[in-house]
């Protein structure tokens, strides 16, 4: 048992849906590039490196994932896909969280809103509305913690953060 981070992350700004044949097709728009590298710096200077991520296999989420790996400078094998992130909903997300290893002490999941904001606006004993923009973070901390055991509502706290004004 430890001190355990989760940080959700809303993919960067993407491409309107009608220039693709599927939804999961969208890629980044400049912006959004933007957005993600400055999620990653952000992460980088406050030595918030995640041990894992998590991310929708959309192009969209992916993107994002591999801009921020890239501008933290760390390993990109620690990313991985997590199908179920796709459009999912809270529970859906959760259920995978609790099945986290404990080496995992800083996780990072990259998915998509709403289910990021709803999650996020239940973190803390008492829920707070959070609607996560694009490449928003909601940060969750739970002191010593494990993921088997932990709930959105026994978080210590929750850090917001917007990259827009860094992107």
């Amino acid at each position: 048992m430890g001190t355990l981070r989760l940080t959700l992350l809303r993919h960067g700004q993407a491409r309107p849906a009608e220039a693709y044949a599927t939804d999961l097709e969208r890629a980044l728009t400049m912006r959004g590039r933007r957005e993600a590298a400055a999620v990653g710096r952000r992460l980088h200077e406050d030595e918030l490196i995640p041990d894992l991520i998590l991310a929708s296999p959309a192009v969209r989420t992916w993107t994002t994932a591999e801009i921020v790996i890239r501008t933290c400078r760390i390993d990109g094998a620690l990313i991985q896909s997590a199908p179920e992130f796709y459009l999912a909903s809270v529970e859906a997300i959760w259920r995978r969280i609790v099945e986290l290893r404990e080496s995992a002490g800083h996780v990072l999941v990259c998915a998509h809103n709403p289910g990021l904001s709803q999650l996020a606006s239940l973190f803390g004993p008492v829920p707070e509305r959070r609607d996560l923009p694009t490449a928003g973070t909601a940060s969750a901390i739970w002191h010593d913690a494990a993921w088997a055991t932990v709930t959105p509502e026994s978080a210590n706290q929750c850090d917001v953060h917007s990259p827009r004004r860094h992107a």
